[in-house]
């Protein structure tokens, strides 16, 4: 039985590991994680893989992530904070740039619901200062997916990350990928 045991405790390492290496980071996305002092974590169920983040003349995109067995595309966008550039002191109006340059203007599917985070969520899941999310359909040129949740999320003098999480079905792995990232302490 020990040894049953073990092996299964071998093989799920194994798997672990395997997993791990489905995704890969670029050096500049790396660089914006350390500039913006962010710690992400990556899913290691669902099959993630990396993919080239999709060119859109929407919204730059850093990383993105994929499941096909969950039925999620993840993308992030990192824009670290600068003295000289007022967008990155004030976010609440560049996430509302975000979501009107991203979703939808059809009349029919024009429909975005946007939502603040509440603070003790801010702090204790995610270490921001400031944080909304935002539900809407995108363009079908800046994704394929009929539906988006847009999480944003600043931390003064760090910067702001965009998590883009595109479906076309929600599903409890929605929820599950939600604290993905957080601002590491202030020291």
């Amino acid at each position: 039985m020990k040894k049953i045991l073990l092996f299964l405790f071998l093989i799920s390492i194994v798997a672990t590991v395997f997993a791990q290496k489905k995704i890969k980071y670029s050096k500049s996305f790396l660089q914006k994680l350390e500039q913006t002092q962010i710690d992400i974590f990556t899913p290691v169920e669902g099959k993630y893989k990396s993919t080239r983040p999709v060119k859109n003349d929407y919204q730059s995109i850093d990383h993105a992530i994929f499941s096909k067995k969950e039925g999620i595309e993840i993308r992030y966008a990192i824009i670290p904070f600068e003295e000289n550039k007022p967008t990155t002191q004030i976010p609440h109006v560049d996430f509302m740039r975000v979501v009107m340059s991203t979703a939808t203007n059809e009349d029919e599917a024009a429909v975005v619901s946007v939502h603040a985070i509440p603070d003790q969520d801010l702090k204790a899941k995610f270490n921001a200062d400031w944080g909304s999310m935002a539900y809407f359909q995108p363009k079908t040129r800046f994704s394929k997916y009929k539906h988006c949740r847009l999480v944003s999320l600043y931390s003064e003098g760090l910067g702001m990350v965009y998590v883009f999480f595109l479906f076309d079905e929600p599903s409890r792995f929605l929820d599950n990928r939600l604290h993905s990232l957080r601002f590491k302490t202030k020291i």
